[in-house]
């Protein structure tokens, strides 16, 4: 099963330019010699930091853990922590409630992301209300993509992410005021879950570009 790694971090004021030839000489190239498939770029345009996501894709657990635990890997992170600050780092694998196919790099979309804890006792029936209620209202609204379901494995703020993509972020505000999703929002928040929050990422062409970093 695939698995998930993200990386996220903020570029100290004025260090741009070093971090981004950091990051194109350096960083995407000696990913993809480990075979961390770079599948996103991303910036937190509302939300939670760090501002900047990266995500890699690997094809199964106990690659990406022989992977991170390389000496190469390791040398590498501390290497990008001299142009960052505030690195944090997960591991994902889908909750298999939504489509479990290769996660793709998708350009030019914005992402509305949620983040929450399962209630103690609340498993089960989180899992039916999630398969019978939430997710075919979500699918049957046509502006969006249900991308995915993650379950957080090792690090992060939150068990479970939900990944939603739009090409339009306006539509982002149109999901906020639908009625149904409101509601269903509600009994997610109410019956199920806590630790709540979401964020609001755009794609961009390349991570390591600076345009987007400059505030």
């Amino acid at each position: 099963m695939q698995v998930l790694l993200t990386q996220e971090w903020d570029i100290p004021h004025g260090k741009e330019d070093e971090y981004s030839a950091f990051v194109a000489r350096t960083f995407v190239p000696k990913c993809n010699e480990m075979g961390l498939l770079s599948v996103g770029g991303y910036y937190v345009e509302v939300g939670f930091g760090p501002r900047i996501v990266s995500v890699k894709r690997v094809e199964s657990l106990g690659k990406l853990a022989d992977i991170m635990a390389s000496p190469a890997f390791r040398e590498l992170v501390l290497e990008l922590k001299e142009h960052v600050i505030g690195y944090r780092s997960k591991i994902m694998q889908p909750t298999g409630r939504t489509r479990d196919v290769p996660y793709q790099i998708q350009r030019g979309v914005w992402k509305y992301n949620l983040y929450y804890d399962i209630l103690p006792g609340k498993r089960a029936e989180y899992a039916h209300f999630i398969v019978d209620s939430y997710v075919p209202m979500l699918e049957g609204i046509e502006y969006l993509e249900l991308t995915g379901g993650w379950n957080v494995l090792i690090g992060g703020i939150s068990e479970i992410v939900g990944e939603l993509t739009f090409k339009d972020p306006a539509d982002i505000g149109f999901l906020l005021e639908n009625a149904s999703y409101r509601e269903l929002t509600h009994v997610l928040r109410r019956d199920y879950v806590t630790n709540y929050a979401s964020r609001i990422l755009r794609t961009t062409e390349r991570f390591d570009e600076p345009r987007w970093f400059v505030l």
